[in-house]
């Protein structure tokens, strides 16, 4: 964990030093992206080879799917109550929706493309097990901790309204995590009666807020690919909702609504729909609460893992 912790830290700074190359940026971002999806490759890859683990896989969507759809409805419930309360600049009713979700939700897709296709491969015999169950993915897991860290260096504007706001601007994340791990918990409570699923892995699997490829990777390394399997589909569904919702609910969860329901995504995948449907000034309260989340995902998880 202090490693994990350690690679996001250490590529702050040099993100800070870069931020004025533009081709440098650029760069940093494209490397994420495929970072992401070979990764994500690799996961799909271990999935296909593990016959017992696809025996389930018809359960597990359904626990993501309850999961991500609680945890997302959790987040917005919290906007609606920060806008109403705390942020009343961001009140619910005030704005319409504006922009549609389709640039952002490519990127989920493709590499969603990227996860199947690894799964059909391994689930073909196509590739040999050891490029999967070597340790391919956790360097592949180094290096796109180390390119989060830098992308969290590039933008230093959210100081500016953590200066505005003072410690008001915490609230953002902590309600991010108190609507997911409320959502999660009410989800438990409905997949308890027909399933053997349990709190503390409900609140695990909520606890990647959006942040499907690093959730899924630590939920597996802690010794539970089923687990994380269930981590990476429910993060990707709590994304795309992210993706689809905002717009048709900014109106009644106020302009913090998208920030919240895209969680960690916020600060990259859901920021062009947080940008469009609440504005350039709640854009950066995404980038801010998504780099806090960010930075809670490799901490919160396996405490979490430990009350198992």
């Amino acid at each position: 964990m202090l490693l994990e912790i350690g690679l996001i830290a250490g590529g702050v700074p040099a993100g800070w030093i870069l931020r004025r190359n533009e081709r440098a940026v650029c760069w940093v971002n494209e490397c994420l992206s495929w970072t992401v999806r070979i990764m994500l490759f690799l996961l799909g890859l271990a999935l296909g080879l593990d016959d017992a683990l696809l025996e389930q896989l018809e359960s597990l969507g359904l626990y993501a799917a309850v999961i991500s759809t609680f945890s997302v409805a959790g987040c917005f419930v919290a906007a609606g109550f920060l806008g109403r309360f705390v942020f009343i600049e961001y009140a619910p009713g005030q704005e319409k929706g504006t922009a549609g979700p389709a640039a952002g939700s490519r990127s989920s897709f493709i590499a969603l493309a990227f996860f199947i296709a690894g799964a059909v491969l391994g689930w073909l015999c196509l590739v040999p097990q050891d490029v999967a169950a070597g340790t391919a993915a956790v360097w592949v897991l180094y290096l796109l901790l180390f390119l989060a860290g830098m992308t969290v260096g590039f933008d230093l504007k959210a100081l500016g309204i953590i200066r505005e706001l003072k410690g008001r601007i915490l609230l953002i994340p902590l309600g991010v995590v108190v609507g997911t791990f409320a959502g999660s918990a009410l989800a438990w409570s409905l997949l308890s009666m027909f399933s053997d699923i349990t709190l503390v892995e409900s609140l695990a699997v909520g606890g990647g807020f959006g942040y499907y490829s690093l959730a899924t990777v630590i939920l597996t390394r802690l010794g539970d690919p089923a687990l994380g399997s269930v981590a990476l589909l429910s993060n990707m569904i709590h994304e795309a909702l992210a993706l689809l919702l905002p717009p048709f609910l900014v109106r009644f969860t106020g302009k913090l609504g998208p920030v919240l329901a895209g969680g960690a995504a916020a600060m990259d995948t859901c920021l062009p729909v947080v940008a469009h449907v609440s504005g350039e000034r709640c854009a950066i309260l995404a980038v801010f609460s998504g780099m806090c989340l960010t930075l809670l995902v490799p901490i919160l998880l396996p405490v979490i893992m430990m009350f198992r």
